[in-house]
């Protein structure tokens, strides 16, 4: 067998059999295996991510008076933090908007109790919208003309003085604010601090 081999060694027939044993069989498993490790690496990082997004999605759900795009941007925050800890660099923006909202579609398809609360809370903030909305359109307009007609005038004779003159038209639309203020109040319930 060693003669075989020599004779085979000195004639190249064996370099052209271990190059084609080589590139038929052993460089395509090793390819075949980085693609794997590849492959597998990849999906790791993608389990990762939408682990992450359903963290960062339950956790965001019981802020309840927080605008929905704040949500959003605050779990792309957390989560592209997260991933960057984790040495996760292949995953781009796009993949971590999909991931949120994934995440998004199945705790809506739960019946959670973050899910009740938040839902009572947008119908408490839509009632309250309501109320205020009556409320505002049931508060009378002051009618300006009609009180001011109502209001007697004050007469001031004129002074040989000037400035005498302008201090007491000062005092005058003094007394007319005040009294326009007096009767706005009163019309309002006379609680000055309201």
């Amino acid at each position: 067998m060693q003669n075989a081999l020599q004779i085979m060694s000195d004639s190249g027939l064996l370099q052209t059999i271990i190059m084609a044993i080589l590139t038929v069989v052993v460089i395509p498993l090793i390819n075949q295996g980085h693609k794997s490790a590849k492959t597998a690496k990849t999906a790791n990082a993608y389990t990762t991510l939408d682990k992450l997004a359903e963290g960062a999605v339950a956790k965001l759900a019981t802020e309840y008076d927080m605008p929905s795009g704040v949500k959003h941007d605050q779990a792309l925050q957390n989560i592209s933090t997260q991933l960057a800890k984790k040495g996760i660099k292949s995953i781009d923006t796009q993949d971590i908007d999909m991931a949120i909202e994934k995440a998004y579609q199945y705790f809506t398809s739960l019946d959670t109790k973050a899910q009740a609360k938040q839902s009572e809370f947008n119908d408490g903030l839509a009632n309250a919208d309501k109320e205020s909305q009556k409320a505002v359109t049931t508060v009378p307009e002051p009618n300006v003309e009609a009180k001011s007609e109502v209001a007697e005038p004050i007469k001031v004779e004129a002074s040989a003085d000037p400035e005498q003159d302008s201090l007491d038209k000062l005092r005058i639309a003094i007394a007319s604010a005040q009294k326009i203020l007096a009767e706005k109040e009163q019309a309002q319930g006379g609680d000055k601090n309201a």
